[in-house]
């Protein structure tokens, strides 16, 4: 958790305001948007999605409770970088086992389109924390894509073939493209 998600969540109502003034909370309005209201993190922000007449000067404590709310259940539910490192590790070990390995891998907030990413010559691999909350399984696929990725930089089929050593990636690849087409449709009914 960054430390300004931190302090958000612990603001007192004038504090909520200064946040949406200073950009730290965006409110977007719509127009289709009757009653309910949203809350999601977008890199260091929150997006605040609220019907057209919806009054942020008037729902302050409940704009600070539901930021409070979210935080909560990000802690709970996000395993760690230490985590997410050691069943990297044990995937590299299981499908390649060749001595090349990753020197870190960590869980990041600003990755909005693409589930994780490698930097080869750093052997760095960072994975969107929207995957926290997939199966393991589909974890699994992405690290193995990204440990394959230590090996082969391009997508070719030499890289198909160090992925396909993973027995799940093909229906791994049909749950994220589903999963990418929930978050988009999702994403178009909030505006």
């Amino acid at each position: 958790m960054s430390v300004v998600m931190a302090t958000v969540a612990d603001m007192d109502v004038t504090e909520v305001l200064a946040a949406i003034d200073d950009g730290t909370i965006i409110v977007r309005r719509s127009a289709r948007r009757r009653k309910t209201i949203s809350l999601k993190r977008e890199g260091d922000r929150w997006l605040l999605a609220v019907p057209q007449r919806f009054q942020p000067e008037r729902n302050v404590e409940s704009i600070a409770s539901l930021i409070a709310r979210m935080e909560r259940r990000a802690v709970r539910t996000s395993p760690g970088d230490d985590d997410l490192l050691e069943r990297a590790l044990d995937l590299n070990t299981r499908y390649f086992d060749d001595g090349i390995e990753p020197a870190s891998v960590v869980w990041v907030s600003n990755q909005n389109t693409r589930f994780a990413s490698t930097t080869s010559a750093r052997r760095t691999i960072q994975v969107s924390s929207r995957l926290a909350a997939v199966p393991g399984w589909v974890l699994d696929a992405v690290l193995v894509h990204e440990l394959a990725h230590l090996r082969r930089p391009d997508h070719s089929p030499a890289f198909h073939a160090l992925t396909a050593r993973y027995p799940h990636t093909t229906k791994a690849d049909v749950f994220l493209e589903g999963f990418s087409y929930g978050e988009g449709s999702r994403k178009h009914s909030q505006d």
